[in-house]
């Protein structure tokens, strides 16, 4: 049994019938979804500790980072799961890898402790910024290889790697949004995600590649 604090108004007010501010659960799943809900909840922070205020704009939001995990899962899609691993894995999948693996024991960690907050904001960032933002935008040209500028072991390895690291982010988020990864790992993989086992440790690989370099650098190109 988890006992938690309260769901308050977005004042900050308990619910009650006299003040008028209940919020029926069953408006909000009708307008945003049972999966944005549950997302909500795990992002906004540690409901064993504080009480929530019931924001629509923020579980609205919390529908737009599912859409993102949705929209990223179908461009990898488009790209064929190779039978088996590169023979060498490029620097920038190494650095991804390396995050990946971070994020993995993170969530394990506190997952463990039934504290979904930490991991899943820490999920969130990593698909929205560090994995879609920057990893995808660099790979994309590799991962094509339209014009036959890379080598095949070279193209195997950006294919290799984002197969691996969205398999194992599905995995991660399974227990919070248990619909939307159950459908998207049944279309990418061909399984049942909930019959998988939790990821591993992921090996960590040595490289000179640093995230905020990375960001830093496409940061000034965008500009």
């Amino acid at each position: 049994v988890w006992i938690n604090h309260h769901v308050v108004d977005d004042d900050g007010r308990k619910m009650s019938k006299s003040l008028g501010n209940i919020i029926d659960p069953h408006e909000i799943i009708e307008k945003y979804g049972a999966e944005p809900f549950r997302f909500w909840c795990a992002v906004e922070g540690d409901l064993s500790k504080t009480d929530f205020r019931c924001s629509f704009e923020r579980i609205e939001g919390a529908g737009k980072t599912l859409t993102k995990l949705w929209n990223v899962c179908r461009f990898i899609s488009m790209f064929p799961k190779p039978a088996a691993a590169p023979h060498d894995l490029q620097e920038l999948d190494k650095w991804i890898l390396n995050e990946t693996a971070d994020l993995v024991s993170t969530t394990k960690k506190y997952y463990g402790r039934y504290n979904f907050h930490v991991p899943v904001v820490k999920i969130r960032t990593f698909v929205w910024e560090t994995f879609a933002s920057h990893y995808l935008e660099l790979v994309k040209s590799r991962a094509y290889n339209n014009d036959g500028k890379f080598t095949n072991d070279e193209s195997l390895s950006a294919l290799h790697t984002m197969h691996t690291v969205i398999d194992t982010v599905l995995r991660l988020l399974c227990p919070v949004i248990p619909f939307e990864t159950h459908i998207l790992y049944k279309e990418m993989f061909s399984g049942d995600i909930h019959k998988t086992t939790f990821p591993g440790k992921i090996q960590r690989h040595k490289i000179k590649l640093r995230t905020d370099d990375i960001v830093e650098l496409n940061s000034a190109i965008w500009k």
